[in-house]
């Protein structure tokens, strides 16, 4: 049986269109490395993933149809396209574009007392001792390992794992915080161990404050059962005290104290770095620890959502409850966004995401208060982790320590 996939381009890889020019999208259906002649490609536009722009179809054969809009409105678009052969789909792409990115902001404002509320949380964590553990895991000739613990609110600690250089030396190394996505997983499971081997003390923490290192049915009951939900709790009740990522966000700051506390921080670089939720987290870290000295993040998550951002996406071209509305923007990653106004942000977005939308991704990116911020655009990257971004995103990081 032959092989097929499709390619997919634009007319706007290299650049974001201007309202009133013309983006064409164009599919072309291979067999192996041949173009195939006898199918149907059907295609159709939509704008922020909720609005339906256009649709059509084409044959394969033809060498200049495509998928083309007249840009009226600023925004993310996206065209998917679908190849069927004797009535059976046979192979599917899509690509983005953007429309005029700068101009993209956040559906809400920053509440009058978010910094207020936010300070609270600050006071609340350093009212409880920090009382740091650090347990033995394993070591190598380059990196020995550590469960770390450290208490925090509601009697949750903040519970990852740090990896340093063997025999840190005091005053030695830069710092960098590693979160998660979403989920429910222990911590050691993302990529800090490649910073520990850079020289950096890395510490990769779990979500939830569980403890580390149980069989994987243990957060399996837990994502299926008890934190089943997690991230959209206690939004609905308009009160921003009773938002379940709170604690989240209380451990993130809790952990970047914890990094500065240790002798072996040099004093001068503190890094957040993550994608999706992890990406959200790492907004949240930088606004709230004045410490931090850069953020690298990849497809970030809780950015706009009032305009179905994720973990909001059904809210998407549709009305957001009042409640929502009140406690949304204290948690929003553009609202945090603001407050980041120094520090260098490079910042990764895929054009054809339908989780971490691109709208939403600008609407944060726009907000950020620094004007040493990098934006990298992938047309044909949807919600997952390129390797080629992670490599860019560590040359970032070690080229900006001090």
């Amino acid at each position: 049986m032959p092989e097929y996939y499709m390619l997919s381009f634009s007319s706007h890889q290299d650049r974001a269109a201007r309202l009133g020019e013309t983006v064409s999208f164009y599919g072309t259906l291979l067999d192996t490395s041949r173009r195939v002649l006898g199918a149907t490609i059907k295609w159709r536009i939509e704008r922020n993933a909720c609005e339906l722009l256009a649709v059509g179809e084409y044959p394969s054969s033809s060498f200049t149809s495509g998928a083309t809009f007249k840009a009226e409105k600023n925004g993310w678009y996206k065209c998917s396209f679908e190849a069927f052969l004797d009535g059976k789909r046979v192979a599917t792409t899509a690509i983005g574009a953007l429309v005029e990115p700068e101009t993209i902001k956040p559906t809400l404002l920053v509440p009058e007392d978010f910094d207020a509320f936010w300070q609270r949380q600050r006071e609340r964590v350093d009212a409880v001792p920090m009382n740091l553990r650090l347990t033995p895991l394993e070591n190598d000739s380059v990196v020995e390992v550590f469960d770390l613990q450290a208490d925090c609110t509601n009697d949750t600690p903040v519970s990852g794992i740090l990896a340093r250089p063997v025999n840190a030396k005091k005053g030695g190394h830069p710092a960098i915080l590693v979160t998660h996505g979403a989920g429910v997983r222990s911590a050691g499971e993302g990529r800090f161990l490649s910073f520990a081997a850079k020289g950096f003390l890395s510490l990769d923490i779990n979500a939830h404050g569980l403890p580390n290192g149980k069989p994987v049915e243990y957060y399996d009951k837990l994502g299926n059962g008890d934190l089943m939900g997690y991230p959209l709790r206690g939004f609905d009740t308009g009160d921003p005290e009773k938002v379940y990522m709170l604690g989240v966000f209380q451990r993130v700051y809790r952990a970047l104290e914890a990094l500065v506390a240790m002798p072996e921080w040099d004093g001068r670089n503190l890094w957040l770095f993550g994608g999706s939720q992890a990406s959200w987290q790492s907004f949240v870290g930088a606004a709230l620890m004045p410490k931090v000295s850069g953020m690298a993040v990849w497809i970030p998550a809780g950015a706009d959502m009032a305009g179905g951002g994720w973990p909001f996406n059904y809210y998407a071209g549709k009305s957001v409850p009042e409640s929502m509305r009140r406690t949304m923007p204290y948690f929003d990653s553009t609202s945090f966004a603001t407050r980041i106004d120094k520090i260098p942000v490079i910042c990764e977005a895929g054009l054809i995401d339908m989780v971490c939308k691109a709208d939403g991704v600008m609407a944060a990116y726009n907000s950020l208060a620094t004007p040493n911020k990098t934006l990298n655009l992938h047309y044909q990257m949807g919600h997952e982790t390129l390797e080629s971004e992670i490599a860019e995103m560590e040359r970032f990081i070690i080229m900006h320590n001090s």
